[in-house]
């Protein structure tokens, strides 16, 4: 049987594993649901959640993949035959998933396109519309859509054909990185905007959000717990598959415990930061703009970078590293599927088979 290559190296796994949870879900869904969930009490069971819970979950699915070497449905079924059954499901949340990740991904690309083009005053930037309007036009062109759909599931076939160590881990080593540094500059830019302390207040500052009137009153500790715990569970990855699959190319002298803390400090670390970049530039240049929903990434954001100071320049570094944030989680999705169908090739005597259940994976998420 063919051998299954891993990760070549323990930073390459870390920045995929992080990579994997420093996706949408934090640089998009987590300044989403704070801000819709009051701010600071969301930030608060958010990292109590994380702490007690996340890392314990993380620690289980790491293990369980390390142990087996196999992808999740095979790793269920090593437990047990009752449980392959949980190892489909694994197969097909990541699916459904990857599936919005590539609409959202596309939508993105897009936006950077538009902020390229707002420096050139070329017709695809922004034309004189608003970013409400410019964001209406795309949902509604439906081939414009598309085409920046595929184009995003292209770049994630493209890494997972590339394999775990020279595909997925070279990515990540180079992207993670990248992101951290882009992220810093759209923060520091953010918080030094005139009213940006409004948006810091938002986030940090018990109350605050209900006594200005930002939020009519404050949601009930179930309605958080429930955003929270939810949001916890999709940033950091658990319960897909995405844990197992990248545990089971881990060598079996790796510290599991260490590496899942890593994980979940680095995950909350860049979920904070993303909120760092979103909240006080919103307060700042556009006090009105929506909390949460698609409209905050793509309406109030594009809003602000409108309005600020090299604000297009602003607004493809932004977009970038969504887009970044993005690839890095939708290869994480799309390597569960694939290597499910690799690993049962291999059992079989038919060689390795990535580029081809690659291809076929991403044609039917496509």
């Amino acid at each position: 049987m063919e051998e299954r290559k891993g990760f070549g190296s323990t930073f390459g796994f870390l920045m995929a594993a992080v990579g994997s949870a420093v996706g949408l879900g934090n640089i998009w869904g987590f300044p989403n649901k704070m801000g819709a969930n009051g701010g600071f009490t969301f930030l608060i069971i958010y990292l109590i959640l994380a702490a007690l819970c996340g890392f314990v979950v993380m620690v289980g699915e790491l293990a369980l993949g390390r142990k087996t070497g196999r992808g999740v449905v095979s790793a269920y079924q090593v437990l047990s035959k009752k449980f392959k059954w949980l190892g489909w499901l694994g197969i097909i949340a990541p699916f459904l998933i990857l599936s919005f990740y590539c609409a959202l991904g596309g939508y993105c690309i897009k936006y950077v396109v538009l902020n390229v083009g707002n420096i050139f005053g070329a017709g695809f930037g922004n034309n004189g519309l608003a970013s409400g309007e410019v964001f209406g036009n795309m949902l509604t062109n439906q081939l414009e859509s598309v085409v920046y759909g595929l184009i995003f599931v292209l770049l994630t076939l493209i890494i997972v054909m590339g394999g775990v160590s020279s595909g997925i881990e070279k990515f990540c080593s180079i992207g993670m990185p990248c992101l951290f540094f882009m992220l810093v500059i759209v923060i520091i830019r953010a918080c030094t905007l005139p009213g940006a302390v409004d948006g810091l207040k938002y986030m940090f500052v018990p109350g605050w959000a209900v006594e200005h009137g930002v939020i009519e009153k404050a949601p009930s500790i179930i309605t958080v717990l429930s955003n929270a715990g939810g949001q916890m569970f999709f940033s950091l990855s658990l319960g897909m598959g995405i844990m197992i699959t990248y545990g089971s190319y881990l060598d079996k002298k790796q510290n599991i415990e260490k590496n899942a803390l890593v994980i979940v400090i680095c995950d909350t670390l860049i979920a904070l930061m993303a909120g760092l970049a979103v909240m006080p530039a919103r307060f700042a240049l556009d006090p009105e703009g929506s909390l949460g929903g698609p409209s905050l990434l793509f309406v109030t954001m594009q809003n602000v970078f409108h309005n600020m100071p090299l604000g297009s320049l602003f607004g493809i570094l932004f977009y970038l590293l969504v887009v970044f944030a993005a690839i890095s989680s939708s290869i994480s999705l799309l390597e569960v599927i694939v290597a499910h169908f690799c690993d049962k090739a291999r059992e079989k005597g038919k060689g390795d088979k990535r580029k081809a259940y690659s291809l076929i994976a991403a044609a039917a998420v496509g």
